[in-house]
């Protein structure tokens, strides 16, 4: 029993130093990510450390936090009560909808609940680890230097100041790394466990630990050798030429690309929509080797009124399928934030559209009874306007039959898409040529370049990017030398390699979609920031016209296509919607509150995207029975051995002794030697040596009696028992 508490004692001291340091684990994620709530995190693990502690059984312990994490989506995230009517209702819309996005692909999609959701689990999984690290190998040390790398990370590439959190973690690890080697290394030498003797060697320790710390601390301390880390990275890597970063937001320059970015959430606009989409300004027709410029050739203005048909060279839905876009201007432009399928825009106010045939872009203007052009007329700001548009489908049947001949047949309009510099450098073309040599037609080429860049080496990072020297290409540098870049890389890439290999491609800016907020009668709420301002690709495919297309890494377009081949052509396309960015998911996401409406998602998506791998899921299923079928014909052999290897690292106890004999009545059941009805334990131990040939079964027995009628078992040796128990055992197995 005092050995009991003594154990029990030291085990509460450990997970208090646990808390600690997974709190400062928890300080810097919630402050870099505005996150709030962090008391009820803290209480979670709390909460797992204590079950731990208390060696609750794996199914009450599971419930308990499965019930408390309920508890905390619902409190956090939901506007009813936890008893409340409307509690499974919203439960059910969170899993079917993180589903169809998780199935669909759209993981940018899933909402705020289900990521905190994610977040406890790894939590809970942690401090599972945590605890098979400290009750059964004693150790904690990797632990302990991960927290410290982890925080020095955090430390020296972002603003948060971790020097007193490391201080915490340092002190903190090395008594507890202390204490556990001294655990460690009286079980080794199997020393009695006294009280007095453990803290004439602990007591030093602590005061060791103590000591060093405040002299560490108060000692002067000679300044850091890189005073900022990352420009010394950068400037011996070449990178970080020009002064200083440039803050993200949409610009009418693009003459000279690349170089790093600071971020800006300031709100550009919101949009009320059915669906997700992105947002198109302009396009730009030349490149220069270092950025985008205009080709200065006239092609014409045209103006709109509200309410009246807009056309552009894009392609657009049946009018049956039309839909709005509210749009709310946070900071009002002169000119319009378009969509993919727009069909007309209505303001409250009247107001005049002029569009650029060159950029395609749209200008706002204010009548003034006179001729109104993109140079002359007064510029109107609009706070808010509706956008009416019907979203395109493609026929993949139809852009597969765009063969390379085609392009031979266009115009001479066409001409602009497909300049590039002399200066190009050849390697450009051949990479382009490569990677498209082996497809076969116009729309393959293009979704192989688009696809490259994922499969490569290349990293989006808007901090990293390089700028070109003097004399080096903007593309070159990036496809060879760096391949570390964001949108603007990616996708001028992308449109120069298509110009090389003679497909007519534009470079195009906008915005990214936006955070989606909560689903209300259909429609979300998408918020844009400059930190959305986005650049993508729309190439020419002959028989269908201008199609968008994302290579951008951690984006995907919006492009809908209507998988209309047959079954033995190889190769389909799944409808992707775009994820957020890679940045987008660091920041914070407004809790979002859900009303109980049907979801607008359809598991129509789901199911087509089944079955176009279905060949794919019926060998998985296979799979997933054939392994199981094995593993319920071979129960009588690994069963036995992982409880074997567990046992192996247990302490040799009655606690353990009673389990392991309890495993071991299993086992024999198993192989058809179980226990009659009225058979006492004696004969039953009997007859199973009988069968075993052994007298294990006997001595085992003998033990287990001994303790359960008269509680005696203090000349036992466990450790000689476990190994007759592991005899016996592997004995059923052969």
């Amino acid at each position: 029993m005092k050995k009991s508490l003594e154990s029990f004692i030291e085990l509460a001291i450990a997970y208090i130093i646990i808390f600690f340091i997974l709190r400062e684990w928890l300080t810097p994620v919630m402050l870099l990510t505005n996150t709030g709530e962090s008391h009820l995190l803290l209480i979670f693990i709390g909460l797992a450390l204590v079950l731990c502690l208390f060696k609750v059984r794996p199914l009450l312990s599971g419930l308990v936090k499965l019930g408390y994490i309920t508890w905390f989506v619902i409190f956090v995230y939901s506007e009813n009560p936890f008893f409340s009517g409307h509690t499974i209702p919203f439960l059910v819309n969170e899993v079917t909808l993180n589903m169809v996005n998780i199935f669909s692909g759209n993981f940018g999609q899933v909402s705020d609940s289900f990521r905190t959701v994610l977040f406890l689990a790894l939590i809970w999984m942690l401090i599972y680890l945590i605890h098979h690290w400290i009750t059964v190998h004693h150790n904690i040390f990797y632990f302990f230097v991960l927290t410290v790398f982890f925080i020095a990370t955090l430390d020296t590439f972002s603003e948060y100041n971790g020097k007193p959190a490391i201080i915490k973690v340092v002190v903190l690890g090395l008594i507890m790394t202390g204490v556990l080697f001294l655990k460690r290394l009286r079980l080794q030498v199997d020393a009695p466990s006294e009280l007095v003797r453990k803290w004439k060697i602990i007591l030093p320790m602590l005061i060791s630990v103590a000591l060093i710390s405040m002299v560490a601390f108060f000692l002067p301390k000679a300044g850091p050798t890189w005073a900022d880390p990352v420009p010394f990275i950068k400037g011996v890597t070449g990178q970080g030429v020009g002064d200083g970063q440039k803050t993200v937001g949409y610009s009418d320059d693009d003459s000279r690309l690349g170089g790093p970015y600071k971020g800006d959430n300031t709100l550009i606009f919101t949009a009320t929509s059915r669906d997700r989409h992105y947002w198109r300004i302009d396009t730009k027709d030349t490149y220069t080797s270092k950025g985008w410029v205009l080709s200065g050739e006239y092609i014409g203005e045209a103006v709109f009124e509200n309410d009246t048909p807009i056309f552009t060279s894009l392609p657009v839905g049946p009018t049956q399928n039309e839909r709005q876009i509210q749009m709310e201007m946070a900071v009002p432009m002169p000119f319009l934030i378009q969509t993919y399928g727009m069909l007309s825009v209505s303001a409250e106010d009247p107001t005049l559209y002029v569009q650029d045939g060159q950029t395609e872009k749209i200008v706002t203007k204010q009548p003034s009874g006179e001729l109104v052009t993109m140079s002359n007329g007064s510029n109107k700001l609009l706070s808010s306007y509706t956008i009416s548009y019907s979203e395109p489908n493609y026929s993949l049947q139809q852009l597969q039959r765009s063969e390379p001949a085609m392009l031979e047949t266009l115009d001479s309009s066409y001409n602009r898409f497909l300049q590039l510099p002399d200066t190009l450098p050849q390697r450009v073309q051949d990479l382009a040529i490569d990677i498209t040599q082996d497809k076969a037609s116009i729309y393959e080429k293009i979704k192989a370049i688009e696809g490259y860049f994922s499969k490569g080496d290349f990293s989006y990072d808007k901090t990293a990017a390089a700028y070109p020297s003097e004399n080096q290409d903007y593309v070159d540098q990036f496809l060879f030398d760096t391949k570390v870049g964001y949108c603007d890389n990616f996708s001028t890439s992308m449109v120069v390699m298509l110009r090389a290999i003679g497909i007519p491609a534009r470079w195009v800016k906008g915005f990214a979609p936006g955070n989606a907020g909560g689903l209300s009668d259909g429609y979300r709420e998408y918020t844009v920031t400059n930190d959305n301002a986005h650049s993508w690709v729309e190439a020419y495919v002959p028989g269908t016209g201008w199609i968008e297309f994302e290579p951008t890494i951690g984006f995907s377009g919006t492009v809908n296509i209507n998988y209309d081949l047959q079954r033995d052509v190889p190769q389909q396309e799944q409808e992707l919607q775009p994820e957020e960015k890679p940045e987008q998911q660091q920041k914070k996401e407004q809790p979002t509150k859900k009303t109980n409406t049907q979801s607008a998602f359809s598991f129509d998506s789901v199911w087509t995207w089944i079955k176009t791998l279905k060949y794919v899921w019926l060998a998985l299923i296979v799979l997933l029975i054939i392994i199981g079928v094995t593993l319920f014909v071979q129960r009588k052999t690994w069963i036995p051995k992982m409880h074997v290897r567990a046992y192996r690292k247990k302490e040799a106890d009655w606690t353990n002794f009673d389990s392991s004999y309890q495993a071991l009545t299993k086992q024999l059941v198993r192989i058809g030697l179980s226990r009659k009805n009225g058979e006492t334990l004696r004969a039953f131990a009997e007859r199973v040596d009988a069968a075993l040939e052994t007298e294990e079964m006997r001595k085992l027995t003998a033990v287990y009696e001994q303790h359960i009628y008269s509680k005696n078992t203090q000349n036992v040796d466990y450790v000689k028992l476990r190994e007759s128990w592991e005899y016996l055992i592997n004995r059923t197995i052969s």
